[in-house]
């Protein structure tokens, strides 16, 4: 179970670190390939608000030469059609248009919706308006009404590559990955020179795991596209998940190089430069990031957390401060910012923090063991309070082993043996978190020196990008002033 995050993120990459890496670029904050959807409404789905050409701007990457004469054809058909056409019917359709452009997507439901009731279209005329309709429907997360219109603008329109596309990006979002792959490979079909598709198709193969197949996706738009910033910053994600961490800042600066303004892209190369042990560099990654877009809360968390790593647990509590002030209802913000009074001897600032975790995110066993970890500092190991956090977790899910521990019902191997049950890294990163939470645990207790031995086999062995390890030097240096 990772630890808490309000956001969506893969679980590659972003919750094996004390940062949170943003994901494939879409809009709706999850985030696709070449184009966010804002941009690809811009570049792909800019109608003429007037007169003829309604597919006179299209972008070439989308439709091939023929398919581009196609629908010019068809908007000379809709636009210089016969007095017979209703006025307002064309003025409806129009209107829908510009409005979707200005994202005014709830009056461009409801003017496509009147053309479509008022107008005499051809089933071509009246599946390109239904598309318009179906992308307003996605803008505004309504996935089930977008893919019916969609599928009524496929039937109409079958040669028309970007109803595939936008009815895959809605399978994705429903997690029907083999439906969005056939959509995307059915718009290659159409147009196999599309960069975008080409890495939608590639951001579909990551979240399905076949990380091979992303990265070659994610390659061949590069190649069509080498201006793609996005493009760069989908593979660098891709290569996190196979641990390819150099690959990824080569990517990330590729990326940063085509857009000096890409924030995302800044923060998540200063997570590869923190796990890299890289501080500096990290900083400095997490600080642009900032400056770029400092209204966006994951940014000064990022930065509070390689803080946290470093033992400026001042400078992260600012920070956490700030993350909070705009998104006040982020547990990991809470958790974070826990974890940084605990260490910066706030006991009553923390508790109440983890408390505030624990309240909203119930199932996951990370604020539990925290808040309790703060009652042991305080000196009131409210066994209690613990039963009652403890009861509410996932058992199924690492680390509520931890939880059974304290509670008596779990021998210290047992959690060090499930805990190495995950693969690979995982497995790394559940026993550095065993080791010091048993170890922490066992420090306040009568076993010290066995808790002590727990705690140096952290700081020796498990990664300084870990939130534990820079935990176990506060708690053996705490225990060091005291004596």
């Amino acid at each position: 179970m990772p630890e808490l995050s309000a956001r969506w993120r893969l679980a590659n990459g972003g919750r094996r670190l004390g940062v949170f890496l943003r994901g494939m670029r879409c809009a709706r904050r999850r985030q696709i390939s070449c184009q966010t959807r804002r941009e690809l409404r811009a570049v792909v789905t800019k109608e003429a608000p007037k007169g003829r050409g309604w597919a006179k701007g299209f972008d070439s990457q989308i439709f091939g030469r023929g398919l581009r004469l196609l629908f010019v054809a068809c908007s000379l058909l809709c636009w210089l059609a016969s007095p017979s056409y209703a006025q307002s019917a064309r003025e409806f359709a129009r209107e829908g248009f510009a409005a979707k452009d200005r994202k005014q997507f709830p009056l461009a439901i409801q003017l496509f919706s009147e053309a479509i009731k008022q107008g005499q279209f051809t089933p071509e005329q009246r599946g390109f308006i239904l598309y318009g309709r179906g992308v307003s429907y996605d803008a505004l997360g309504l996935r089930d009404l977008a893919l019916g219109d969609f599928d009524a603008a496929i039937a109409l329109l079958p040669e028309f590559p970007n109803s595939y596309v936008y009815r895959a990006l809605a399978w994705s979002d429903r997690r029907e990955f083999d439906k969005a792959r056939d959509d995307l490979m059915q718009a290659l079909r159409l147009n196999p020179t599309s960069a975008l598709i080409h890495n939608n198709l590639g951001s579909v193969y990551e979240r399905k795991g076949e990380v091979d197949k992303a990265i070659e996706s994610y390659g061949e738009a590069i190649r069509l596209d080498p201006t793609a910033a996005q493009a760069f910053y989908n593979r660098a994600h891709a290569f996190i998940a196979k641990q390819d961490y150099r690959a990824a800042i080569s990517d990330y600066d590729r990326a940063i190089g085509l857009q000096r303004d890409f924030a995302d892209a800044y923060s998540n190369r200063g997570g590869m430069y923190l796990l890299l042990g890289d501080t500096d560099k990290a900083i400095g990654d997490f600080d642009e990031a900032i400056r770029l877009k400092g209204t966006d809360p994951i940014f000064w968390s990022n930065r509070a957390s390689a803080y946290m790593t470093m033992g400026r647990y001042k400078d992260a509590l600012a920070d956490f401060d700030r993350a909070q002030t705009i998104d006040p209802g982020n547990p990991a913000t809470y958790l974070g910012r826990g974890r940084a009074r605990l260490y910066s001897n706030e006991i009553s600032g923390a508790i109440e923090d983890l408390r505030v975790a624990a309240r909203l995110r119930p199932t996951n066993a990370f604020p539990a063991i925290w808040m309790h970890i703060a009652r042991i500092h305080q000196g009131n190991p409210d066994r209690e309070e613990l039963e009652r956090n403890a009861a509410r977790v996932d058992r199924s899910q690492w680390p509520a082993q931890v939880l059974d521990f304290y509670l008596g019902k779990l021998a210290m191997d047992r959690v060090r043996e499930d805990a190495g049950s995950g693969v690979g890294a995982e497995a790394e990163r559940r026993l550095c978190e065993a080791d010091f939470f048993v170890g922490e645990f066992l420090s306040h207790r009568q076993q010290k020196a066995d808790g002590r031995r727990m705690l140096r086999t952290v700081v020796d062995r498990c990664r300084p990008v870990d939130i534990i390890f820079a935990a176990a030097q506060a708690e053996l240096r705490d225990d060091k002033e005291a004596k």
